[in-house]
């Protein structure tokens, strides 16, 4: 059969998708990766046929589009009108702020270039199959219009799914539910409704436990997240063991691309100065800005594959988004995940900027599964000093409690089925809901 992904076009969002491509492939389907402008190279450099949706010229769109903004009394009027309360208000504003606005980048007012390629794409070849991004949207319209079937693929907490109970639960999903509305334009002109399965896809490919779900009703095909991190040549000093305990300090790639400076990293600097172990810290030019003297003991690197780095070390300190946290969980190591008690809503500045908060969009759910299930530690560098930082490294290195937390958690990893242990899966559904408006 023809499967088509669709990803939001940022390393974050590809890489996740790579090894479900590379099962439907090896399985012998014709498989496409179609999204606009800014992936491409990624993609070839997996091995995988890029479908470039667009030209980077259409697509700059810009941040600072009157439509991305997000509305303050907005927020706030439907939250209280949909009875969110106080324990899931994070969970609303990661959806409205960030998720919402980033589905929206794509999906201006009026239908983009490069959301018009991928439905024209998808008219001309006509796949039978399409997996799409939560966070970019425009793949549901691009499947239901050309008659294909299709799912979401989740990369993490399902904040869309959640929402879109919300909803629901006061009448037809799609009503009132701003995620319709950036969705509508791009339907409509391709005479696609916009209803619950439109938003929901007909099934939803999920690689996280029920702790770590959001949503509560949803059903979903389990699958085991496979960490990809993309090619490189083994640097000489990963060859053999280490000669003392060797820590990955990894943060993600979003920090690296938005933001100069880490407000974390100070701190695990200080902590790890007088400790006999190697810091690896996986950190950018832009990371580095602003950051005290790098002490002895830790060594700084641009980039290095996860899958190469994480093998050799005895734990990670990491940010909670799901390509370190899953990394980490293959490689059979216990986390310290950095966390903070700030709300997820963002502070507006009289200039019309925003201030988002010292904490990852992902970061309490990862660090809450971890704690909870004894495989590690939760970090603040609000609010513990270095020493507690310290004390907390020295625990996860010392005590074997966390290694065996962290080896049940990889062992229930290992149970859940793989990408090419699903497509048979794909397939039957596939044969089930293709053509089904």
């Amino acid at each position: 059969m023809r499967v088509m992904l669709t990803v939001w076009p940022q390393r974050c969002h590809l890489f996740p998708a790579v090894p479900y491509a590379h099962a439907l492939q090896t399985a012998g389907h014709e498989v496409v990766i179609a999204c606009p402008p800014g992936a491409e190279d990624d993609i070839t450099a997996a091995g995988l046929t890029a479908v470039v949706c667009g030209v980077p010229e259409t697509t700059a769109q810009g941040w600072a589009r009157p439509d991305l903004a997000p509305n303050v009394p907005e927020i706030d009027r439907l939250a209280a009108e949909l009875g969110v309360s106080p324990a899931d208000r994070d969970s609303w504003d990661v959806f409205y702020q960030f998720l919402l606005s980033a589905a929206k980048y794509h999906l201006p007012p009026e239908p983009s270039a490069d959301n018009v390629a991928l439905v024209e794409f998808a008219l001309a070849w006509r796949p039978d199959l399409v997996l799409w991004d939560p966070w970019f949207p425009g793949g549901a319209v691009a499947a239901r219009a050309a008659g294909a079937a299709h799912a979401r693929v989740i990369m993490g907490p399902d904040y869309s799914g959640w929402a879109t109970e919300l909803f629901a639960a006061r009448g037809p999903a799609a009503a009132g539910n701003p995620l319709a509305d950036a969705v509508r334009p791009l339907a409509e002109r391709y005479g696609v409704e916009v209803d619950e399965e439109l938003l929901l896809g007909q099934w939803t490919v999920d690689p996280l436990p029920p702790e770590m779900r959001v949503s509560t009703t949803l059903t979903s095909l389990p699958v085991r997240w496979i960490p990809y991190n993309g090619g490189g040549v083994k640097p000489s000093w990963l060859y053999g063991p280490p000669e003392r305990p060797r820590i990955a300090l990894s943060l993600g790639l979003s920090t690296r691309t938005y933001h100069q400076g880490e407000w974390r990293t100070p701190k695990i600097l200080e902590a790890v100065a007088d400790l006999d172990v190697e810091l690896v810290a996986t950190l950018d030019a832009n990371q580095l800005v602003g950051l005290p003297p790098i002490p002895d003991n830790v060594r700084v690197v641009d980039y290095v594959p996860l899958s190469q780095l994480l093998p050799t070390c005895s734990a990670s300190i990491n940010h909670g988004s799901s390509g370190t946290f899953w990394a980490s969980v293959a490689a059979n190591v216990p986390q310290i995940i950095a966390d903070t008690d700030e709300s997820q809503r963002l502070e507006f500045t009289e200039e019309g900027g925003s201030v988002i908060p010292e904490r990852h969009i992902l970061s309490p759910i990862a660090a809450s599964y971890i704690v909870g299930r004894g495989a590690g530690f939760r970090l603040d560098h609000q609010k513990q000093s270095a020493e507690e930082v310290r004390a907390l490294i020295v625990s996860t290195l010392e005590d074997p409690a966390y290694k065996a937390g962290a080896d049940a958690l990889h062992e229930e990893w290992l149970d859940r089925p793989s990408p090419s242990d699903i497509v048979p899966d794909l397939e039957k559904l596939t044969a089930q809901h293709r053509g089904i408006a």
